[in-house]
């Protein structure tokens, strides 16, 4: 009877139908964060006016985040629809930052229509021109938001080839759960210990790491079942106490016993 309520425990944390979803904090950044003088604003339209993409860029950029003068007032308005303008200049001058930058906007529907398509197709040429695993990694996650999870498997892989080892989370998902990907839960647990090893890679892919390692163990799926290694891996998932997917399911099993 406890093993059935665990398993309706995790499924209540993880949906197996998106299990890369989980619940997170809000974090987001300061506004304005730049500072600059009008007459410094005044230059660098100047500059981007005739078509320097990389001008085109820091204007893009000024607009996406939003502009203090040396005295804390605003002198660029946040304005995504600007943002977009400006990064979409760039992007057709050649400018790989703009590039990503641009499909990442259109992706999200942030200051314009969402196109996946198009999206995707800017990110792509981001990707080819400098080989950045931050936007091979972006066409994967786009393409899994339109639900082609074959080629969101096959671009995880070419952004792990470039380097990011946070993808390795990524894959290990879609094996666990056979996403795209043939059900494999050995090769996940692989994939998720392999994760927690590597470098490049933020922390807060180093706690799915572990929050989905501990799922391995709490299930016994591709590893022998452990409560005591579930556990010890959800907390350390949750060690800066900044996990909620990892707190829910260790209130949990600790109400299950």
């Amino acid at each position: 009877m406890k093993a059935k309520k665990a398993a309706r425990g995790i499924y209540s944390v993880v949906d197996p139908v998106s299990p890369w979803k989980l619940p997170s904090l809000d974090f987001s950044f300061p506004k304005y964060p730049g500072k600059m003088t009008a007459a410094e604003w005044k230059s660098l339209l100047a500059k981007a006016e005739p078509g320097d993409a990389e001008a085109e860029v820091r204007v893009a950029e000024h607009y996406s985040d939003g502009c203090k003068d040396r005295r804390g007032g605003a002198l660029v308005q946040v304005s995504n629809r600007k943002a977009v303008e400006w990064y979409r200049r760039s992007a057709q001058h050649g400018s790989p930052i703009g590039q990503g930058a641009l499909g990442y906007f259109l992706s999200e529907g942030i200051g314009a229509k969402k196109n996946a398509r198009e999206a995707i197709r800017w990110m792509k040429k981001a990707y080819l021109n400098i080989g950045s695993s931050s936007d091979a990694n972006n066409v994967a996650i786009t393409y899994r938001q339109i639900g082609n999870l074959r080629e969101a498997v096959r671009w995880f892989r070419i952004a792990i080839a470039a380097g990011d080892h946070g993808d390795l989370v990524q894959i290990g998902i879609h094996h666990y759960w056979g996403k795209g990907v043939r059900t494999d839960h050995a090769a996940a647990v692989r994939l998720f210990r392999k994760a927690i090893r590597g470098r490049n890679m933020s922390e807060c892919e180093r706690d799915d790491a572990n929050f989905y390692l501990g799922i391995a163990y709490l299930e016994g799926k591709g590893v022998k079942k452990s409560l005591r290694m579930a556990r010890k891996l959800l907390e350390r998932a949750n060690r800066d106490n900044d996990h909620l997917a990892a707190q829910r399911l260790l209130k949990q099993m600790a109400r299950l016993g």
